[in-house]
């Protein structure tokens, strides 16, 4: 990631992620992104089988892992602001690890039929969804699946730092969206969206 290129502000929350990676948060010291907050996905991601994933906010990978292993998925990325620099990820060669933040994926255009993001979007700066959507569909060529808190997080970095930075209604993430995709409705506690 060349930070060269980032805000201030984004700047400051790589370093917050940086850290809560190596160390932990105030109710889970030296553990975060562990969660495979994706799993509820499975059933639907089963019936429409596809070809290609990017996990924006993967974590330590779970989701991804279970992409190529379970699903048999062949082209798979996992993206996330922190676990790739620190290594703290599952350790998988058929997995496309990338180091970036969500507005700016090093990826090409219509690189993957969806583009999936749980408990990731909540954590970006309000100032970067625009961008992050206008990013989605750059990448993505059928749709997007997406889990998104809509409350502050009970945790804090170990600085007490909040860890989720845009904290909106659902329907606002809705109408974000939609301004590029289609929303298809909801599959359990995801969101839908395509792009056809």
């Amino acid at each position: 990631m060349d930070v060269t290129k980032l805000s201030k502000n984004q700047k400051y929350e790589l370093e917050k992620y940086l850290t809560t990676y190596s160390k932990g948060t105030t109710s889970t010291p030296g553990v975060y992104g562990h969660n495979n907050w994706g799993e509820g996905l499975y059933v639907h991601i089963e019936k429409i089988k596809p070809n290609s994933i990017l996990d924006v906010g993967c974590g330590q990978g779970k989701f991804v892992n279970d992409m190529v292993n379970k699903f048999n998925i062949p082209l798979v990325y996992g993206a996330d602001i922190a676990s790739v620099a620190t290594g703290k990820y599952i350790d998988n060669s058929k997995v496309n690890w990338l180091d970036c933040m969500a507005h700016s994926i090093p990826v090409n255009d219509n690189e993957v039929e969806y583009v999936v993001s749980f408990d990731c979007l909540e954590h970006c700066l309000e100032e970067d969804i625009d961008t992050i959507v206008n990013e989605f569909y750059r990448i993505s060529t059928k749709g997007l699946m997406l889990n998104i808190s809509y409350r502050q997080a009970s945790e804090r970095s170990l600085n007490g730092e909040m860890l989720h930075m845009t904290v909106k209604p659902e329907k606002w993430w809705i109408d974000k969206f939609s301004e590029k995709f289609n929303f298809d409705g909801k599959f359990k506690n995801y969101l839908l969206f395509s792009n056809e």
